[in-house]
């Protein structure tokens, strides 16, 4: 997956969100903020990451700019943006022996299933069509500034709903889940999964990653019998999503910026 710098434009502007980001990360374990030096040093004066979709990820080769800020927010318990999830995705892509799609975040929003449903409806038949020899479907869907993954299984006309604040809620409080009806010409079976519930407001995103992660190493192998391991109860400690990010994050450094030494990034947690 190619990846190149952002251009520069003003190397002497200096980004108040971006120092008060780094400020929040200087209180987080040391294995982070060591995270976060790499990290700034790679960077240098750039203010943000341009990344490329794998191979055969879509139909054409996708870019997306990530700003340097919602970088440092990986590591600073803060709302991640859309960008970031969908560099996830690309790198979840790439899983080995995966039967995984992914449609893109971008593409699917809350607002675009309102003001522009067929468009979305275009993606998803799109995407279905160029990935035939795809058995699962993940959408990191993001609407009212909250991260839900949804996963369809269009051979099984089924769907499933990992939402990290699910209390009393079905498939009707997705617009998703309607739109993906509508474009495949009739109604899932939808599943409202059993998963970790986040704690405050800024989790949801981490969530998704944590969940699009489990799906693609472990629960599609062996569908349906390891999705029992959705079946979880409580809330997702602070310690489990910096540990999720540290083992992850390396592999966005390693592939942006090749010469990085990201190795024995845990030794300080």
């Amino acid at each position: 997956m190619p990846n190149t710098h952002a251009p520069n434009s003003d190397p002497e502007f200096i980004d108040p969100e971006v120092t008060t980001a780094l400020e929040r990360t200087k209180t987080r374990p040391r294995a982070i903020q060591d995270m976060v030096e790499l990290l700034s040093r790679c960077v240098g004066d750039n203010h943000s990451i341009l990344i490329s979709s794998p191979a055969r990820m879509y139909p054409q080769t996708v870019q997306d700019s990530i700003p340097y800020v919602e970088l440092l927010q990986l590591f600073s318990n803060d709302w991640l943006d859309i960008s970031v999830i969908h560099w996830f995705a690309m790198y979840f892509y790439e899983t080995h022996n995966s039967q995984c799609a992914f449609f893109n975040p971008h593409h699917i929003k809350g607002d675009s299933c309102t003001k522009k449903s067929e468009g979305v409806q275009e993606h998803i038949i799109d995407m279905f069509m160029f990935h035939t020899d795809k058995t699962f479907f993940l959408a990191p869907y993001l609407a009212n500034d909250h991260w839900t993954l949804i996963v369809i299984c269009p051979s099984i006309e089924r769907g499933y709903i990992i939402d990290s604040i699910s209390r009393e809620k079905d498939q009707h409080s997705y617009l998703l889940t309607s739109v993906i009806d509508e474009a495949f010409g009739f109604p899932f079976l939808w599943d409202m999964v059993n998963c970790k519930q986040q704690k405050n407001g800024w989790e949801c995103g981490f969530m998704v990653i944590k969940n699009m992660y489990e799906f693609v190493n472990t629960i599609q192998h062996d569908f349906p019998i390891k999705a029992s391991l959705w079946n979880e109860k409580g809330c997702l400690p602070q310690k489990e999503i910096d540990k999720l990010i540290l083992d992850l994050t390396p592999q966005f450094i390693s592939r942006v910026f090749p010469s990085a030494q990201v190795r024995g990034m845990h030794d300080n947690m």
